[in-house]
């Protein structure tokens, strides 16, 4: 099976394989066959919708995400281990060493730029197994004028079973323990410390990765109609045209989001009948709550997603066991995910006087900044295996690939500047 990655460049893959894509929301059923009329058995997570839906009516797109994502009942992220070639996708971290080796690296050179503080702290929204974050203390252990600042790792994670798989990635020789995991302290002496949001984290100096982050936060959707813009929801659906139990509705009236957020805003008044947008609060929300953060404590930060430097439409997908399948399709079974706004993430931010932007770059200019060629050779020539040396080889070409995940991948950066005026910008940003 091929490995493939979360972004857009799926559609890409699968339009290539003779399988055109279509927005999955407005494409007409075809006619209805005797396998089509068979729907979808019902999970716990199916019934928890559905009921939702025949008690209040037909759920925003953003309440659809969250509880597919992260519902304790048998939401996706609660199921434990979802990455890698056993999983439903693979992640840069996964794919090669050099990902989290360079980003430690960057930290570092953004310590040396704002003034070396005596005191640190690394910060990961969404660690995953914690290969990220692995590395990276890895890669700043060889700096100890550096590694020996940081009082604390802090990781931003909901699901009880990543959590202890980030302790056991970690904390070398954890033992198993019950319950949920809060806190664990590693050989060197560093604490792990475990939050349920980013607006918890303690002050301090902080050295922010976000990684994959942003495009699982839930989005809203809306589409231009005569009328004005009106929220697309998800409705149950009972009819025998589809497999699935839920489709996408067009809300006749104005919703409480498209009063907000799409009504008298000038951002839109230009777009014809029939666009798309999706918006995320929650993303406007979490930035601001990173911002916060760096203004109260000072520090740096990452982004790191697909994306682009402003809002679109029709983004949702659902990934699982590396291919695209139904976002409808069994609540909580598959990946959903959509791309990152990263323009109206840095107005987020920038409602913070004292916190700058920069970015975003493609994945590929920011990690060739860092010298990830050289330290590519390094690895080789001690490589002790063949199959070693191309294993590095093949990571490095689909981490910096246009075609793969070198354009598909933008990076943006955020951090409390000592003195915007003589501050030099920070590395892949120049």
């Amino acid at each position: 099976m091929v490995l493939l990655i979360r972004s857009r460049q799926l559609f890409n893959f699968t339009t290539r394989h003779g399988c055109q894509y279509k927005r999955w929301y407005t494409t007409p059923s075809p006619p209805p066959s005797s396998s089509s009329q068979n729907k979808e058995p019902f999970t716990p997570l199916t019934k928890h919708l559905r009921d939702s839906i025949k008690l209040t009516g037909p759920m925003t797109t953003a309440h659809f995400m969250r509880q597919v994502l992260v519902n304790p009942l048998s939401g996706y992220y609660m199921h434990g281990d979802v990455f890698g070639r056993q999983g439903d996708f693979v992640t840069s971290p996964e794919i090669s060493q050099l990902f989290g080796e360079m980003t430690g690296i960057w930290y570092l050179t953004e310590w040396m730029r704002l003034g070396k503080p005596k005191k640190t702290q690394l910060v990961e929204l969404g660690p995953g197994r914690g290969t990220l974050m692995s590395d990276m203390l890895r890669t700043l252990s060889q700096f100890p004028y550096f590694y020996e600042t940081i009082t604390g790792v802090h990781l931003v994670e909901a699901s009880p079973g990543l959590r202890k798989m980030q302790r056991s990635a970690l904390v070398k020789d954890a033992e198993e323990i019950e319950g949920k995991v809060e806190k664990a302290t590693r050989s060197d002496g560093i604490n792990i410390y475990w939050h349920d949001g980013a607006e918890v984290i303690p002050e301090g100096w902080s050295c922010i990765m976000a990684h994959e982050f942003f495009d699982a936060l839930a989005v809203h959707s809306f589409e231009k109609t005569e009328e004005g813009w009106r929220e697309l929801l998800i409705d149950f659906d009972d009819t025998d045209e589809t497999p699935y139990n839920f489709r996408m509705v067009l809300s006749p009236t104005p919703t409480t989001a498209s009063k907000a957020y799409m009504d008298e805003n000038p951002l839109y008044a230009e777009h014809k009948i029939g666009d798309r947008i999706e918006l995320s609060p929650d993303t406007w929300y979490t930035g601001q709550s990173l911002a916060d953060l760096l203004s109260r404590g000072g520090g740096t930060g990452l982004v790191i997603d697909y994306g682009q430097d402003y809002a679109q439409g029709d983004t949702i997908r659902a990934i699982k066991k590396h291919e695209i399948v139904h976002p409808m399709s069994d609540p909580g079974s598959a990946d959903l995910s959509a791309d990152v706004d990263f323009a109206a993430l840095k107005v987020a931010m920038g409602k913070y006087s004292d916190i700058t932007t920069y970015g975003p770059v493609t994945q590929s200019k920011f990690l060739q900044s860092l010298g990830i060629q050289t330290r590519l050779e390094m690895l080789l020539k001690n490589a002790k295996t063949s199959e070693s040396r191309t294993t590095l080889i093949k990571g490095f070409q689909r981490l910096l690939d246009p075609a793969m995940m070198g354009r598909i991948y933008k990076v943006m950066s955020f951090s409390k500047e000592n003195d915007t005026s003589k501050s030099a910008k920070p590395v892949g940003f120049e």
